[in-house]
């Protein structure tokens, strides 16, 4: 940055507003007399502090965070929080064998099947998910419903 560049910044064009101020008024009132004048000089004194201070511990700091976290995000990749497939099957299979209720439990059978069928393309693992899941809930509508060409139990 060049000394020319320093003047256009808006932090130096108000401390040179609140200085000018407080150097001119404190200049009048002591070439007057006039204790109002000084007064000014005083309270313009406090504003240029003030403002070094504001800009200097807030302003800056804050909008340079600002700027930086819209510019260039939050200082990396954001996590990833969603469920992996094995996350999924071992939540799964967590509802199935827990103390969940009956129609959550079925519910879990059924996403299990479907995932070991058709994503993990393993049907002889869905098949036989789908008979133990019969024979833990034998009168479920929903799993009766289902016909995947299973062997009769």
């Amino acid at each position: 940055m060049t000394p020319s560049d320093h003047w256009t910044r808006p932090e130096a064009v108000v401390r040179a507003v609140f200085a000018s101020a407080a150097v001119v008024f404190a200049g009048l009132g002591l070439l007057i007399r006039e204790p109002r004048l000084l007064i000014a000089a005083g309270i313009f004194g406090i504003l240029w502090t003030l403002w070094d201070v504001f800009w200097d511990r807030w302003i800056a700091p804050g909008s340079a965070w600002m700027l930086r976290t819209l510019t260039e995000g939050t200082g990396g990749d954001l996590p990833n929080i969603r469920p992996t497939l094995d996350d999924t099957i071992r939540l799964l299979e967590n509802h199935l064998a827990g103390t969940a209720s009956p129609r959550v439990r079925v519910q879990a059978a059924i996403r299990l099947e479907e995932i070991y069928r058709t994503v993990k393309k393993d049907p002889v693992r869905a098949r036989a998910l789908l008979v133990r899941a019969r024979a833990l809930f034998p009168d479920s509508p929903e799993l009766a419903a289902l016909d995947r060409g299973d062997p009769p139990s």
